[in-house]
């Protein structure tokens, strides 16, 4: 990846720009540029430790390149894979959510291993893979990590759950999609062909499934365009009705939002925008190189976001209600959740604070900010954005700026409140800046 050369002269500029701008008293206003107007904080007085808070891109320009460029057609494509509850609101329970390319082993997890070479040969570019189920599955930490085939990421499944997994793969052209996905069935069907039985989906023709009689799953894969679809659905029963029904529902929902989404060319990939919706500008990012990642920095929708929150029906709703239609993570540092609008954002912010108890100190000067201490597994996505210690709980803050909430996470209090008066102060001047 390159970047500006010219950043360090860029940096003493904006140095001195941001001492006038905090500093200064500007005639007639007060806020973020001035002194602190009603129900601003002075931003002077925000303990900010050694965090960044000028908007990212006032600190470093993001350069086009073949790799990062993937990630990014990544999370697009994340944004347009279903969730549970696009299929139906009883899959409440996020169980995998899983990024695949030529170059790692991920496959194992949501395709039979006899399929690998059928996407090697049709020149595979990239995929997604997103597991829902109707019951929470158990929070173990043993994974069958053999190669074989597990589609919910090596967890133990619940007998009484109904699940899904659905992958969309990405090929160069249609024609190479139709064979992989023609190619993909017969190498799957080949596993037991003495035993697997062909299945007609009567709303989608096109379709290929199989499955084994007295097995209660069912899988089936359907070219779209240059996309292909795979689905896998089981139930706690070897229904075959119910089986090839939920395999239409799930088809139902995925394959329109893939109509919004066309795909993309190599030349496409490679001018992807680093951050469209300015939020990753806003995002608290205390690394000075922007470094696209599948989880901890990139933009995405709700429908993105929620790929990677275990309790989806809580956080949907707390979405929806909001009207967040964007979300950002900054590597090593927040996750934002852009709001309809101020008043939103407020409520979204006391939604978000009663899924937590234990509160903790909130930094000090900073308004309408939050602070609790939550097992480490609640920090969800933003664990990802710190090194994280083998510690059993974690300090977490949330706050709002007009139509922004943001959360920030770290294992020490100090740190978590630092990084919570910093992302307050670029919030503030992101307005202005």
């Amino acid at each position: 990846m390159r970047f500006d050369t010219r950043r360090s002269v860029r940096r003493t500029v904006l140095g001195s720009l941001t001492v006038l701008l905090v500093v200064a008293p500007v005639a007639g206003c007060g806020g973020p540029t001035g002194g602190p107007s009603a129900g601003e904080a002075d931003l002077r007085k925000l303990a900010v430790g050694n965090y960044p808070t000028d908007p990212f891109d006032l600190r470093e320009t993001y350069q086009h390149d073949g790799s990062t460029g993937k990630v990014l057609a990544l999370t697009r494509l994340a944004d347009n894979v279903v969730i549970g509850a696009d299929v139906d609101p009883k899959f409440s329970h996020n169980v995998l959510a899983s990024w695949l390319d030529s170059r790692n082993a991920e496959f194992s997890k949501v395709l039979a291993g006899a399929v690998r070479p059928v996407l090697d040969s049709n020149g595979m570019m990239f995929g997604f893979s997103s597991a829902s189920s109707t019951r929470e599955l158990p929070k173990s930490t043993v994974r069958d990590r053999s190669g074989n085939f597990n589609p919910f990421d090596g967890a133990e499944t619940d007998p009484g759950a109904t699940a899904f997994n659905v992958t969309v793969l990405q090929f160069p052209d249609q024609p190479r999609a139709q064979s992989a996905a023609d190619q993909m069935e017969a190498a799957d069907f080949a596993v037991a062909a003495d035993q697997n039985v062909r299945v007609n989906l009567d709303k989608q023709p096109n379709a290929k499934a199989h499955w084994r009689p007295g097995v209660p799953s069912m899988a089936a894969t359907l070219a779209h365009g240059q996309y292909v679809v795979n689905v896998y659905v089981a139930q706690p029963k070897p229904d075959l009705d119910g089986l090839r029904s939920l395999e239409e529902q799930v088809f139902a929902a995925q394959l329109p939002l893939l109509d919004q989404a066309p795909a993309l060319s190599p030349h496409e990939i490679f001018r992807l925008d680093y951050d469209p919706d300015n939020m990753l500008r806003r995002t608290l990012h205390p690394r000075d190189v922007p470094i696209p990642n599948t989880i901890s920095e990139g933009t995405r929708t709700s429908r993105g976001y929620l790929h990677y929150v275990d309790d989806q029906t809580t956080w949907k709703r707390l979405l929806d209600d909001s009207g967040v239609d964007r979300t950002s993570t900054a590597s090593y540092g927040g996750l934002l959740f852009r709001a309809r609008d101020a008043k939103a954002a407020a409520q979204l912010w006391s939604g978000i604070n009663g899924t937590t108890t234990e509160s903790v100190d909130a930094p000090a000067n900073v308004p309408d900010v939050s602070c609790a201490v939550v097992p480490t597994d609640d920090v969800g996505v933003l664990r990802f954005q710190y090194d994280i210690p083998e510690t059993d709980t974690a300090y977490l803050c949330t706050l709002h700026y007009d139509r922004y909430v943001a959360r920030v996470a770290s294992p020490q209090l100090i740190d978590a409140q630092q990084r919570a008066a910093a992302q307050y102060a670029l919030l503030a001047k992101s307005q202005y800046m």
